[in-house]
């Protein structure tokens, strides 16, 4: 029997593996033998964040792809870039937004764990190193982008991906509450 297909889920900024988006997709797919999934808690150090997931790539790279949402997006745009793989970004951060996100330097209270944790001024810096300018494979990428995202700029985020898949909504939320929804169609595209 084929290995199943290996999906990494990419958590935002000071989120976790028990975010919203994670656990549902984590439900969905147990019921699909085809799938395997792992949302990995990722470091606050983008650094030491994307060694983590590297890990886990080259551990996994047959039939791996990426799944990120907001920071985890600008991860997972990254290292699917890298590594020649897909992904799918939800509301991801792009190059042209991190500019703008210099009120990350400081100390953060998990949104899930209540852990507290620093970003430091050495961090957004290696943040800024993630932002690609050019995609080497833009249609290894799907970018799902809600136009009512009240913490980042869907323009912005549109023109980054404007030569890849762009599925942009009216109106939703940085939080992307209908994501059960897209499930199907994440899959189809990925696989």
């Amino acid at each position: 029997m084929e290995e199943p297909k290996k999906i990494i889920y990419l958590h935002g900024f000071n989120s976790s593996s028990f975010s919203k988006k994670s656990q549902v997709l984590d439900t969905y797919l147990k019921k699909n033998k085809y799938f395997s999934f792992e949302s990995p808690d990722l470091s606050i150090s983008p650094k030491e964040a994307i060694a983590e997931i590297e890990k886990k790539i080259i551990k996994k790279s047959s039939g791996t792809v990426l799944i990120g949402s907001s920071l985890g997006g600008l991860y997972a745009t990254f290292l699917a870039n890298k590594y020649q793989l897909k992904s799918v970004t939800i509301n991801p951060v792009v190059k042209n937004h991190i500019k703008g996100m210099e009120g990350l330097i400081g100390k953060h209270k998990n949104f899930h764990s209540d852990e507290e944790c620093e970003f430091f001024e050495e961090d957004y810096e290696d943040l800024k190193k993630l932002g690609l300018s050019e995609l080497k494979d833009p249609l290894n990428h799907l970018c799902l982008v809600k136009m009512g995202d009240e913490v980042l700029d869907h323009k912005i985020t549109r023109r980054y991906f404007s030569n890849s898949y762009v599925v942009c909504e009216k109106n939703g939320n940085h939080s992307y509450d209908d994501f059960l929804e897209k499930i199907p169609l994440i899959l189809d595209y990925l696989f």
